[in-house]
């Protein structure tokens, strides 16, 4: 059983959900309505505990469903009074990589192998590892993904949008950057771990190819209705890659240092300098007003960079000085935004 959720009237709806194999394959099979507030099904007798409702189990044992208990304060954990939670965090196991010491069995590798789809592997890689270069997928140990067998892909997509939740709004892009392995298709050595200096007009084109491809792939969508248009699992991913800065601040940061010392060779020896500028020198960088820097919100300032960065980007014939200045001056310009 799962906790899965939809948007019905602009209002956020709870759902117990089963994956459940049919014809070949998981699909979603759905247990009980929880509303739009589950908190409702949950008593607090006193003390610091809390039961879940009567009411839930006899409506899951009339679906034919026996209930595991441990499992359904898992589903109603994110409802129970925060003082609570707090009191009995130190009790409650609600770790997804459960289970990993114990041998995989047979069914559980020959469904990792062979059914689990690799843009879930990728997924999974930068959520629990944080790992930017997909290349090395394969040195992964296939028990690592137990958490992910024997799910329907609602239940993964569901999944990985708690583990989502969990990322810093600078990681966004970069996740998506990373899970559709988009560094394959360019040579450059910063694709790996500055995808920022990447031609930003290529990298869009190609995850939009991506994303539009991954849509139209039964594989992934086995089990799962396929619409004619983006389905909405995907829509977050265009909006995670558009609305946000592809590298935070502090990544840039870590990996001028590499970036310079990569293109010592290409470029002549180069002695970073402190970033500073001035306001009409970031106008002329940007090539817009310097007023208007200030003024714009930070998804107008990487629309702008976006462009720029297409322009001045080195192996497009820019000047590959100007290209770091750009760089710089974007951080800046970024960092002072989040104040």
């Amino acid at each position: 059983m799962y906790l899965a959720f939809k948007i019905i009237n602009k209002q956020k709806h709870y759902f117990i959900r089963k994956s459940v194999f049919v014809d070949g394959s998981y699909v979603s099979r759905e247990l009980m309505c929880l509303g739009p507030d589950p908190s409702r099904h949950i008593v607090y007798p006193g003390g610091r505990s809390f039961y879940i409702h009567e009411d839930v189990e006899e409506r899951l044992i009339s679906q034919g469903v026996t209930p595991d208990y441990d499992r359904l304060e898992s589903i109603f954990w994110p409802f129970v009074k925060p003082d609570i939670r707090r009191s009995l965090q130190g009790f409650m196991s609600r770790d997804d990589s459960s289970g990993f010491t114990s041998k995989i069995s047979t069914r559980e590798d020959d469904f990792i192998r062979n059914h689990l789809h690799q843009v879930d592997r990728r997924r999974y890689n930068y959520l629990r590892l944080g790992e930017l270069d997909q290349s090395r997928l394969t040195r992964v140990p296939i028990k690592f993904y137990r958490p992910l067998a024997f799910k329907s892909r609602d239940e993964l997509e569901h999944l990985f949008m708690r583990m989502e939740n969990k990322l810093e709004p600078s990681e966004l892009s970069l996740y998506v950057y990373s899970f559709f392995y988009l560094r394959r298709f360019f040579t450059e050595m910063i694709a790996g771990n500055m995808p920022q200096g990447l031609d930003q007009q290529k990298l869009d084109t190609l995850f939009i190819r991506e994303i539009c491809a991954l849509n139209k792939e039964d594989l992934f969508w086995k089990g799962e209705y396929k619409p004619d248009a983006l389905h909405p699992y995907l829509v977050r991913y265009v909006i995670m890659f558009f609305d946000y800065p592809l590298g935070s601040d502090s990544f840039l940061r870590e990996h001028m240092q590499d970036f310079y010392a990569r293109t010592r060779q290409r470029f002549g020896t180069l002695t970073p300098k402190k970033p500073d500028f001035s306001e009409d020198e970031a106008g002329k960088i940007m090539g817009v007003p310097p007023k208007s820097l200030y003024a714009m919100s930070k998804k107008e300032l990487t629309r702008i960079y976006r462009g720029r960065i297409m322009k001045m980007h080195p192996d497009k014939g820019g000047d590959h000085n100007k290209f770091i200045k750009l760089m710089e001056i974007y951080r800046i310009l970024l960092s002072r935004k989040n104040r």
